[in-house]
């Protein structure tokens, strides 16, 4: 229910959006070096304590920084872009509602009241965006294709900026596919029916490919390397991409050429490569490292940005 409060400080304000205040001073950052805005997109299927993990490790580096947390629940991969675009509608109403998004007209407002003590806010913020698999990769993208459309005509004045893509993004091959919407399916009958199901949607999209039609992965792909990603990112945006040679979800080979892509595109681009983390738990098997390289990642950012 939109407006409804998490045992944390972060309050749902849609289906799958939550957002958190700033929670003050102190961090270990200081509070005129951090992001204005935290941007968490996690993996598809992903349980709420798993990315509350994040949010909350990001309280103790970036307190000054309000959080949107959006989920990926495998449903919306098969959702029209018209329910794709309304799952995502909170997001940029509270992005509105803090002043970082140019204001719509006609349009209802559902979820002003939980925003309002937001207000004002700038139209040009520090912001840190942290996408994790395909699943973070595509909600990323339907907010990119959704802010480049209310951004029309107006001009966001680039600031600090970084991108974080955790285990991603891949090229979809059918292994990995079923792997990643069958993984918190547990019932091994129900795991097996929805492995036959995406077998024969990625089929589906495999004719549709022949037929023209360019795969939404590979749509994703191209927005994630396109230099204004979101409307205050340049080429100058710092990206980080976290993956590990043993991902059986995500092949290195795919993270590494999607890097290698970005670098010709002239973004500034840097790996960090694990050996055996598994799939998303690269911050689980060595935090020390894994949250270093976030902090590294943002002070290249704001050192780009002066």
């Amino acid at each position: 229910m939109a407006g409804s409060h998490l045992d944390t400080n972060m309050t749902r304000i849609g289906d799958c959006v939550y957002l958190q205040k700033p929670g003050g001073t102190g961090g270990s950052v200081p509070s005129g070096d951090q992001p204005d805005l935290i941007l968490i997109f996690g993996w598809m299927g992903a349980k709420l304590p798993h990315l509350l993990k994040y949010s909350k490790a990001y309280d103790e580096i970036y307190p000054g920084a309000t959080k949107i947390l959006v989920r990926a629940p495998p449903s919306v991969f098969f959702s029209p872009e018209g329910r794709k675009r309304a799952n995502l509608a909170p997001a940029v109403e509270a992005l509105e509602a803090l002043g970082y998004v140019p204001t719509a007209d006609k349009r209802k407002q559902r979820y002003r009241e939980p925003l309002e003590p937001l207000l004002p806010g700038k139209l040009s913020p520090r912001v840190l965006v942290h996408a994790f698999s395909n699943g973070g990769c595509w909600q990323l993208s339907i907010l990119s294709r959704i802010l480049q459309e209310r951004f029309k005509g107006v001009e966001a004045e680039p600031a600090a900026s970084a991108v974080i893509l955790d285990s991603c993004p891949s090229n979809g091959g059918t292994k990995e596919t079923q792997k990643a919407f069958t993984t918190a399916i547990r019932n091994p009958i129900l795991k097996r029916i929805a492995a036959i199901v995406i077998t024969l949607l990625l089929y589906f999209g495999w004719i549709m490919t022949k037929l023209g039609s360019t795969p939404p992965l590979e749509v994703t792909k191209k927005i994630l390397n396109q230099p204004k990603l979101l409307p205050w990112f340049t080429k100058a945006t710092a990206r980080l991409y976290i993956y590990s040679k043993t991902d059986e979800l995500m092949p290195p080979g795919d993270v590494e050429g999607h890097a290698e892509l970005a670098k010709r595109n002239g973004l500034q681009v840097r790996l960090e490569k694990y050996d055996e983390s598994p799939h998303v738990a690269h911050a689980r098997t060595d935090p020390v490292r894994y949250w270093n390289a976030v902090k590294q990642l943002w002070e290249d950012a704001l050192k780009t940005a002066h």
